[in-house]
């Protein structure tokens, strides 16, 4: 009988507990009113600016008025590769360009807050919006999370824990 290497096992636990992460996230964005929907969907249905006029196409849906993706297509990284934000957040008043929201979740040590400085990177060479990070779990290196939020800034609107995100987004959502 084959036994599942330990590293595997730690990663299937990151894996589980970080989707957990977003789930909140989901959760939070549908109790604001904001419906989800696929990048296939977003894409698809027609602007609200476009559904009063005349000629309105009206075998493609209608886009809601607040609405999330989740792993939307930003567009190339730094790198030339294509990047997906964890969500991408449309019809929030005080975002009319969207916003973006990366859920960072390490409950041991590991390596996601060694991805931090791309992360960075990305959000304010790449992302054609603000972005929010939500970094949690107490499992970062020493410094690492302090290093994040200091690169608050430009496109980089805020890093926040779980509960601190809870709380701006009833607020600002």
């Amino acid at each position: 009988m084959s036994r599942t290497p330990p590293e595997r096992i730690r990663s299937l636990r990151a894996e589980s507990t970080g989707s957990v992460a977003e789930s909140t996230v989901r959760g939070v964005l549908t109790g604001r009113g904001y419906a989800e929907l696929s990048a296939q969907q977003a894409s698809a249905a027609e602007p609200l600016a476009e559904q009063t006029a005349m000629f309105r196409d009206f075998g493609r849906p209608v886009r809601p008025a607040r609405l999330f993706v989740a792993q939307y297509p930003i567009g190339p990284s730094i790198y030339g590769l294509p990047l997906n934000a964890d969500f991408w957040v449309y019809g929030a008043p005080l975002f009319p360009r969207g916003l973006a929201i990366e859920v960072k979740w390490q409950q041991s040590t590991g390596s996601v807050d060694e991805k931090f400085p791309y992360l960075v990177h990305n959000i304010k060479e790449c992302y054609p919006c603000p972005a929010l990070v939500i970094a949690d779990g107490g499992g970062q290196r020493p410094g690492a999370l302090q290093w994040l939020r200091d690169q608050a800034g430009d496109n980089l609107l805020a890093v926040f824990s779980l509960s601190e995100f809870l709380a701006w987004a009833n607020r600002n959502l």
